[in-house]
C-alpha cells in the first residue's frame, strides 16, 4: 500500500480516540488504524513504539483533556460564580472536555485492573477540586466532600445514561442546580451572571 502522506503522530492518535470512542479499546489496532488512515503499519512504528506507547498516549490525552480541564475549571481564579460557570462549560462541552471519551476510558477500565485504579484516584483529585471551588461557602469539610461528590457524581453518571435535554434547558437547571450544589440559591445578580456566562 503507497503511503500518499507523511502522517503525524497526532494522526495517529486522533485515529486511535475516534476509533476508542466508537468501538472501543478492543478496535484500537495497529493494522485496522493504518488501512482507515490508507497507510502501511510502517507508518506507526516510525512515531510510537507499539501497541502499547500509543495507547499510554490515549490516557494521556484523557488526563490533558478531560481531568486537566475539570481541575483547573473548579480552581481558576475568582470566586464560586467564576469557577461554576467555568465548570459548567466544561460539562456543557463548551470547553475540552470530551463526555465521549470520558465515557469510552470508564468503559475500557472495565477490562483494565490498572487503568480502573488510575481512574479512582483521577476521580479522587476532581473531588478534591470541587471541594476546594465550594469551601469558601460550604466551610464544614464533610459536608463539603458531599456536596462535591454529588455534583460529580450526577454529572457522570449523565454522561453514561446519555441524557438528551436541549441545551437552552441544560443551561437554565445550572441555576437551579447551583443551589443543590452550594446550599443557597443563586442571587439575581448571580443568576443572570451564571446564565450569561453559559450563553456566551
Amino acid at each position: 500500500m503507497a503511503e500518499r502522506v507523511r502522517l503525524s503522530a497526532d494522526d495517529w492518535v486522533a485515529a486511535a480516540l475516534k476509533t476508542l470512542i466508537t468501538d472501543g479499546i478492543g478496535a484500537v489496532k495497529v493494522l485496522p488504524l493504518a488501512k482507515k488512515l490508507g497507510v502501511t503499519r510502517g507508518s506507526f512504528y516510525w512515531h510510537f513504539e507499539n501497541h502499547e506507547a500509543l495507547l499510554d498516549r490515549l490516557l494521556e490525552v484523557w488526563e490533558e483533556t478531560n481531568s486537566g480541564t475539570i481541575i483547573a475549571a473548579a480552581t481558576r481564579e475568582g470566586g464560586i460564580i467564576e469557577r461554576y460557570i467555568a465548570l459548567m462549560r466544561c460539562w456543557l462541552s463548551m470547553e475540552r472536555f470530551d463526555p465521549h471519551l470520558e465515557v469510552a476510558v470508564r468503559h475500557w477500565g472495565r477490562s483494565n485492573t490498572d487503568l480502573w485504579e488510575r481512574l479512582r484516584e483521577a476521580d479522587q483529585r476532581r473531588v478534591e477540586a470541587l471541594m476546594a471551588m465550594l469551601a469558601p461557602e460550604v466551610p464544614d469539610s464533610t459536608m463539603a466532600l458531599h456536596r462535591a461528590r454529588t455534583m460529580y457524581y450526577l454529572q457522570m453518571g449523565w454522561y453514561e445514561l446519555e441524557v438528551d435535554v436541549p441545551m437552552d434547558a441544560r443551561i437554565e437547571s445550572c441555576t437551579y442546580y447551583f443551589e443543590i450544589y452550594v446550599g443557597r440559591a443563586p442571587t439575581t445578580q448571580e443568576r443572570t451572571a451564571i446564565l450569561t456566562g453559559l450563553h456566551s
